[in-house]
């Protein structure tokens, strides 16, 4: 008998692979009887993981139908196996996976739509924040304002796609009726993912937003963020620089949403 640690690997790449046998000797009783509680293990191993990915992804699961999701998730297991009893990281690499599966198709949105239902779960289970505290803010000289580095709400996740991902993925887990028929090519977008009041919330933001809130997010200074936000480059998704970034008024709008909660 191998030494309990070899045995109890043995056992879970049995459980993860496809091949039960080699593992069967290593457990009590006949070898028939054996394949077959491995077996059951398996199954249910396999079964578990899936409903992770169900409840990660259930605007994916619509999209793409009962069958190929579950034909999916059991691709995506066997190059991604939890070796984990906690399976609520298993989703992690699932939006790159569908983005190798259907990286020339017509199909390839569903990496984004799965990239963001991957920020929502995160936004949902992330840890709490109060509001900034505008009166000690106040005291805070307008000549230091610079130097401020702002801090976001725990729950905040950055989004950006070059299709509807939010709105796709809104049409497909918020309603049980027959869902919209959204076109994939009608344009990108760019959103601030968060949790407020319990509620999860989408912020649109302009590419100039979006840039500031992933300058303070780095940990940037407020002058930092400010001239990334007002550098930020043309792209291909249509939205314009605009006249200028407003930074009096992105941080007031930002402070209001509570995305932005502390300082230092």
């Amino acid at each position: 008998m191998p030494p309990l640690l070899e045995l109890q690997w043995r056992v879970m790449d049995a459980l993860l692979g496809t091949a039960s046998e080699g593992a069967a000797a290593l457990v009590a009783g006949p070898a028939d009887a054996a394949l077959a509680r491995l077996n059951v293990y398996r199954n249910t191993v396999r079964s578990n993981f899936t409903e992770s990915l169900y409840s990660s992804f259930p605007a994916i699961r619509r999209l793409v139908g009962e069958d190929y999701f579950r034909q999916t998730a059991r691709r995506f297991q066997r190059r991604h196996p939890s070796r984990s009893g906690d399976l609520q990281h298993v989703g992690e690499f699932f939006p790159d996976f569908l983005a190798e599966l259907h990286a020339a198709d017509d199909h390839r949105y569903l990496a984004d739509v799965a990239r963001l239902e991957w920020l929502v779960q995160g936004a949902l289970l992330a840890a709490g924040h109060p509001p900034l505290d505008l009166a000690r803010l106040a005291t805070v000289d307008p000549a230091a304002y610079d130097a401020l580095r702002f801090e976001l709400h725990p729950s905040l996740r950055l989004f950006e796609s070059r299709y509807p991902a939010q709105r796709i993925w809104d049409a497909n887990v918020n309603s049980d009726a027959q869902p919209e028929v959204i076109d994939w090519t009608s344009g990108g977008e760019r959103l601030a993912v968060m949790r407020s009041h319990l509620q999860l919330c989408f912020h649109p933001l302009t590419r100039n937003e979006f840039s500031f809130l992933r300058a303070l997010q780095r940990g940037e200074g407020f002058a930092a963020a400010v001239d990334e936000a007002g550098c930020a480059d043309p792209d291909s998704s249509g939205d314009s620089a605009g006249d200028g970034f407003d930074a009096s008024a992105a941080l007031a709008r930002f402070v209001a949403a509570e995305a932005i909660v502390d300082f230092r």
